[in-house]
């Protein structure tokens, strides 16, 4: 099945002309819905929903077309959300003429997301906002109000000419038929479950790859694509589509990140034995450069640098279609034997991370 963003793009992006405004005003005006959604609150549903003075809140709703083949919903979606509000809240604060990059994210997974997580909420928060650099923290809280996720990061301040003449965009009118692809069902018999791990895990990961299985719904929403995979290594490749704009002519830097989240998981999950499992820790990401949303492809690569009993850390690195890096990522992830089986068994995996699934 071919990848969603192969449809034509929604939402609008790549226009400035919100500079005009106070950070502040921008906000709120985002918020209010006077100005038209990126393609990315297309595509997953992100959504901004509270705008203050060194604060902003996003939403985004957990759905089935953020599971692997195997029903797990990995960590890197947190960052999918998070480093839209962690930036904004810093935004508020730039007056007209600025906009914001983000140069640095470092995220702790605390508890991982399932589809019983309900819609999360990414509360951004300004630490520090000078001329040139602004430091900012979030969280992530799922339906119940329970903490997810913790980011911090490091953002760039940019000026940005301001065309007092230019037209300010109009909210498009929304398109219904098809609905928005996050709120379609995912295709039937993308989700396996678990079994699909039975065995070797490096097995089971080529016998993905070779397409024996169907494509899980992350793979068909994204256009990712795992080329190889050997013990301790991964390499995949990722669509610079303009469906992960955030408003700007760049890819968003948490899609981005999503992107190394699958490098890192694919090459620690290749030196699991048979009957365990791996939950990701942390991530730390470094944008070294912008990424174009030209279509072509980003090459990704995944290698595990410590191979602990209980904790294993790995590296990935993101090149543009020039051979350019782009990204510099590294993250660590804890082996819990018999989670397979515990998976199986129908334990979530918020028990299992917590150690309760042997209970």
């Amino acid at each position: 099945m071919e990848p969603v963003i192969v449809e034509p793009v929604r939402g609008h992006f790549g226009d400035f002309s919100w500079t005009r405004f106070s950070g502040m005003e921008s906000a709120r005006r985002f918020v209010k819905g006077s100005m038209p959604k990126p393609p990315i609150h297309h595509l997953i549903g992100l959504t901004p929903t509270e705008a203050g003075l060194g604060t902003m809140t996003f939403s985004m709703p957990m759905t089935e077309w953020l599971q692997d083949s195997s029903g797990i919903i990995w960590g890197g979606i947190y960052p999918l959300l998070a480093d839209a509000p962690i930036s904004m809240s810093l935004l508020t604060g730039l007056p007209a003429g600025k906009a914001l990059t983000t140069s640095e994210l470092s995220i702790n997974y605390i508890r991982p997301p399932s589809l019983n997580s309900g819609t999360l909420v990414g509360r951004g928060r300004s630490v520090y906002l000078g001329r040139e650099v602004g430091v900012a923290e979030a969280t992530v809280e799922d339906g119940q109000g329970r903490t997810l996720a913790h980011a911090t990061t490091r953002c760039v301040v940019l000026d940005i000419p301001v065309d007092e003449n230019s037209a300010l965009p109009e909210p498009s009118e929304p398109i219904s038929d098809p609905p928005d692809p996050y709120l379609r069902d995912v295709p039937e018999g993308s989700v396996l479950g678990p079994t699909i791990w039975d065995g070797d895990k490096l097995v089971s990961q080529r016998r993905l790859i070779s397409r024996e299985f169907p494509r899980s719904p992350i793979e068909i929403l994204t256009g990712l694509e795992f080329l190889s995979v050997d013990e301790g290594r991964s390499r995949l490749s990722w669509p610079a589509s303009p469906w992960f704009s955030a408003g700007s002519p760049f890819m968003y830097g948490g899609v981005l990140a999503l992107a190394c989240d699958s490098a890192l998981g694919g090459a620690v999950w290749s030196t699991l034995d048979p009957h365990a499992v791996a939950a990701s820790l942390d991530m730390q990401i470094r944008f070294l450069r912008p990424v174009k949303l030209d279509g072509s492809k980003l090459s990704i690569t995944g290698s595990v640098r410590h191979s602990g009993r209980m904790i294993r850390v790995a590296e990935a690195e993101v090149f543009d279609a020039d051979g350019r890096r782009v990204a510099l990522a590294t993250g660590s992830s804890m082996v819990i034997p018999g989670g397979v089986e515990m998976l199986k068994q129908g334990i979530s995996a918020d028990k299992i991370v917590r150690g309760e699934g042997t209970e």
